[in-house]
């Protein structure tokens, strides 16, 4: 379990800097970020399956395609586009208020897979949305005095939106890998290279609807860091994070697979804090110390949950 903790961890930190990285290129729409990036992630993913690729793809049922195109929508492309809708319409501070409760909603939709109490869930899920609150002081300061306008309780709605999204992609994923027709790196080559398809019928529709999105005006030193971005978020925020992600998911109880995700949400805080060169205020501490301890304690109680039942079993 402690290594499937790990990946978990690990995935979280790639995907954290995945959404500190759109910070590196502020002349370049969201949208396209999203395109180029899930572009080169299906590209990746076609280039590794290649060796082996008529065995993998002898394997897929319908079942297995329709699975992958409904976890490349509502996991990474239809995911990105209500969060940066989010982002822009409700504000970072809000947007990331409501995307640190995918926690609590994996745990709550993935209830019937656990092995835990509910009264110990819901002590791990005070402890994490009291976190979540503090990280966002600010933020929830503002809708308690009621400030923004129509536009932001649209953003706030896209939000939960997009964490109804990810939260359904982490259940339905996690039920797929422990099937164990597929390794965790098979599942996410071949989820990436879906979501490169479904990017690439997006990119056209922006090109023909939208080209005034396309950025035809950067120097070639902003589009060779727009370009190494989009390589990195490609390559390390979606085929290897991916890969991470799913054997964690594989050998993890969903209550504890889902919570940490958290981890994506405390990195992405910990680089912005290093690209400002800042140090985190007490209650900002205080919040990400919460989050663990929810997190932990999770953990903690699952473990003894499941000891316990393999015991019986043996």
């Amino acid at each position: 379990m402690k290594k499937a903790v790990v990946q978990g961890g690990m995935a979280g930190a790639l995907w954290g800097a995945v959404i500190v990285a759109p910070a590196l290129i502020p002349d370049v729409h969201p949208v396209v970020i999203s395109c180029v990036r899930f572009l080169l992630y299906g590209l990746f993913a076609t280039l590794i399956a290649l060796p082996n690729a008529r065995a993998l793809f002898r394997r897929l049922t319908r079942q297995d395609q329709r699975l992958l195109l409904e976890l490349a929508l509502t996991g990474n492309l239809l995911y990105f586009i209500l969060l940066s809708a989010a982002v822009q319409d409700a504000g970072v501070a809000t947007a990331s208020l409501i995307n640190g409760l995918i926690p609590i909603a994996v745990m709550l939709m993935g209830r019937r897979y656990s092995q835990v109490s509910l009264r110990s869930m819901l002590f791990s899920l005070a402890l994490i949305f009291t976190g979540i609150i503090w990280l966002n002081l600010p933020a929830v300061m503002a809708v308690i005095r009621g400030e923004g306008g129509m536009r932001q309780m649209l953003g706030a709605g896209y939000a939960c939106l997009g964490v109804l999204s990810w939260s359904w992609f982490a259940l339905r994923n996690a039920h797929q890998l422990k099937t164990g027709r597929f390794t965790p790196g098979e599942w996410s080559t071949l989820l990436g290279i879906t979501t490169g398809f479904m990017a690439l019928l997006l990119s056209v529709m922006v090109i023909l609807t939208q080209p005034q999105l396309v950025p035809t005006d950067l120097s070639r030193e902003r589009l060779t860091i727009f370009m190494l971005t989009a390589l990195f978020m490609a390559i390390a925020g979606s085929w290897v994070a991916n890969a991470l992600w799913n054997a964690a998911a594989q050998r993890l109880p969903v209550s504890i697979g889902g919570q940490l995700i958290i981890f994506e949400t405390l990195c992405a805080l910990f680089y912005s804090y290093l690209l400002a060169w800042a140090l985190p205020s007490a209650v900002e501490v205080l919040g990400m110390l919460l989050v663990l301890g929810g997190v932990c304690w999770t953990i903690r109680t699952e473990s003894r949950s499941v000891i316990p039942k393999r015991l019986h079993m043996a």
